[in-house]
């Protein structure tokens, strides 16, 4: 892609856009710690330790794999971009291999499967919790979501 194509795209995008569009990640990993913290808390209050365990470690699991699909897109996204050319190699970071994708993207669902049949087999924390916290991610960038919807309503 040319430069001058890159520049017209980013032309068209506001610097306000630009900045708000720049905070999404901050925005969804703090809302993760607080449906993390805050859920826990709930889940302690309405059951008991073993549900606030449950839910906690399947929030932690869930950000982790957030950083890990962040990762793992990023690097897909680096190895679909063009190659530089010859005079621009010298600028370019080296690109990773895809084995390394691979392998965490399957560390990912072995990770979870293996602490979701350790709860299962000890029964110390709640399985369903568990289950529940794994979608902390998920709620994360569905408040992300609707606060997006609710800025593009308010400018109109």
């Amino acid at each position: 892609m040319d430069t001058s194509h890159e520049e017209r795209l980013d032309s068209q995008i506001p610097p306000e856009e630009h900045l708000l569009l720049a905070g999404v990640e901050p925005r969804i990993l703090r809302n993760m710690w607080f449906l993390g913290i805050t859920g826990a808390g709930a889940f302690w209050l309405w059951r008991d330790w073993s549900w606030a365990a449950g839910f906690a470690i399947g929030a932690v699991l869930s950000a982790l794999s957030f950083r890990w699909m962040k990762s793992a897109i990023s690097a897909v996204a680096q190895a679909a971009a063009p190659v530089p050319a010859a005079s621009d190699s010298a600028k370019q970071e080296p690109r990773r291999g895809g084995g390394g994708v691979v392998a965490r993207f399957v560390l990912r669902y072995a990770l979870i499967g293996i602490a979701a049949y350790v709860i299962f087999r000890s029964s110390a924390v709640s399985l369903a919790a568990f289950f529940v916290g794994l979608f902390v991610a998920i709620a994360a960038i569905l408040a992300e979501v609707a606060c997006q919807i609710y800025l593009g309503f308010r400018k109109t």
